[in-house]
């Protein structure tokens, strides 16, 4: 069921602790302040809360495919409430803010905010694409998805928020592609459509903190560098030319630490992913 997983993912990144974390700079921590209370960022959270909230913790959604094609189709259907242009402007004033929490003195809380914020453009995007039947590709995901309970935790107090660590070893921001999948199940239009998503975003505002520190990000260049050596250097042609090239560009650029340009997730496991995003966006 792995598209309830994909679903809960959103409604698990919405949760992602709201606190202001300790010890960090007073620049930062008046950034986050502000964010916490952001208009345009709400109405943006608003918008994933009302097509996942149902796949969240202790949400009645059921796994089956005419829920999850339901959810799939209000989410899908309502992107220009997130507009790009904001999620690019936030994040490049939250590297501006944050630097340091971000790269030298890294605060797990603040890139945990961070990270749930960058890839909910892509993310999207990825989640809502469709193979060359008209399905949609988070209904079509090769990988092994966990358990939609394995994606969040509780606190001492009971506070659920999104694990982190799971979705991490996932690889659940690229809707669960493994580097070690057939070619069979590697080498799909859906495959080439998650990963441009990437990649068209990062070309506009790379990762701040460079993409192998990333919490939900760093298992990109391994699956990167898995669909090129299975699936050909031309698999991805048109993706890179549109990025300017990776050799030169989004990934080795990431890697490095770039600063970003200002100007610039089966029915099961599908549901949890989009759901964990969710709730670590809603405490944004």
């Amino acid at each position: 069921m792995k598209s309830f997983a994909v679903l809960s993912l959103f409604a698990a990144i919405a949760l992602a602790d709201s606190s202001i974390p300790t010890g960090i700079s007073s620049g930062c921590s008046s950034f986050m302040t502000k964010l916490d209370s952001d208009d345009s960022l709400s109405s943006c959270t608003d918008t994933l809360i009302s097509a996942t909230k149902s796949f969240g913790p202790g949400g009645s959604a059921s796994t089956s495919a005419s829920s999850v094609s339901s959810a799939l189709d209000s989410l899908c259907g309502n992107t220009s409430a997130c507009p790009e242009t904001t999620i690019r402007s936030t994040l490049a004033s939250f590297y501006s803010a944050c630097e340091a929490e971000l790269t030298s003195s890294v605060n797990k809380q603040v890139q945990e905010a961070y990270d749930a914020l960058y890839v909910l453009i892509p993310l999207t995007t990825a989640t809502c694409s469709k193979d060359d039947s008209g399905n949609y590709c988070a209904t079509q995901i090769a990988g092994s998805a966990p358990s939609a309970s394995s994606l969040y935790s509780s606190g001492d107090q009971q506070v659920v928020t999104p694990n982190f660590d799971a979705l991490e070893s996932s690889n659940a921001a690229f809707l669960f592609l493994s580097p070690s999948l057939s070619s069979d199940k590697l080498c799909t239009p859906c495959t080439r459509s998650i990963i441009t998503s990437y990649i068209s975003f990062e070309s506009d505002i790379s990762y701040a903190p460079g993409m192998s520190n990333s919490i939900l990000l760093g298992g990109q260049s391994a699956l990167y560098s898995a669909v090129q050596s299975t699936c050909g250097a031309s698999f991805l042609s048109g993706a890179v030319q549109a990025a300017g090239s990776l050799s030169g560009g989004v990934i080795s650029q990431h890697s490095s630490g770039a600063a970003p340009n200002a100007h610039g997730a089966h029915a099961g496991g599908i549901a949890a992913l989009l759901g964990a995003v969710t709730v670590a966006m809603v405490a944004l």
